[in-house]
């Protein structure tokens, strides 16, 4: 994990360094939109009338990506960087140690909280197909394809009831590794943003008799904002 940290770090650095001697180029290619951040409502995707989402899942994310430029307006451009995630779930899908680990909590039931979180290193890449911005335009009109690769570096799950209250870290089954398409879309800072998980966020996991957590997947929509 030492080693993660550090080769994040390096590249984060020497991005910024990048982006540094990149602005020192005045009337010449500029750069936009190299930090990012953003804030999802999240939601399990998966067709099942027994699995049921209760409380607020959200998901955050923040990040650098560096801009190249392929014209010269810069209205046409790749992005590629790095950044942190989170994101959490509340739903009616209980983790237990005993076995089964994974048991559907009955609508009859009452319970406090029942959820599970994840922290993710994500590396974007993006075509920024449109953008109406000058270099001295701040506020234009965007439209962002992307994709992403996420490892999930730390996960946990929580259970509270008047009966027992359970935490597990890390997640049993997880699957470290996400990916997905994300589009991003509107004006200035404000942008419609929503990502497709296209990998089950459990792997091998054993089915209950309704649900199999291995179909479970991530689908984010909310609002992204390019800082600078």
């Amino acid at each position: 994990m030492k080693t993660l940290v550090y080769f994040v770090a390096f590249i984060y650095f020497g991005l910024a360094n990048i982006a540094a001697q990149d602005s020192l180029l005045v009337g010449r290619k500029y750069f936009e939109d190299q930090i990012y951040a953003g804030f999802t409502y999240n939601i399990l995707n998966y067709k099942s009338i027994d699995l049921q989402q209760k409380g607020i899942s959200t998901g955050f994310h923040l990040g650098f990506i560096k801009d190249f430029p392929l014209n010269k307006k810069g209205t046409f451009a790749l992005g590629f960087g790095f950044g942190y995630s989170y994101n959490k779930y509340s739903q009616n899908l209980k983790i237990q140690n005993q076995t089964p680990e994974f048991v559907l909590i009955s609508e009859d039931y009452e319970y406090d909280k029942n959820l599970f979180s994840t922290h993710a290193i994500e590396i974007p890449i993006e075509l920024r197909v449109y953008r109406s911005s000058s270099p001295i335009i701040t506020k234009f009109f965007r439209i962002y394809l992307g994709g992403k690769l996420s490892y999930i570096f730390h996960s946990k799950s929580k259970y509270t009831s008047q009966d027992e209250s359970i935490i597990i870290t890390p997640l049993p089954y997880v699957n470290n590794w996400q990916y997905g398409p994300y589009l991003a879309i509107g004006w200035g800072p404000w942008n419609l943003y929503t990502y497709y998980g296209l990998a089950s966020l459990f792997t091998n996991a054993p089915q209950t008799e309704t649900l199999d957590p291995n179909q479970l997947k991530s689908l984010e929509i909310g609002l992204q904002f390019y800082i600078f």
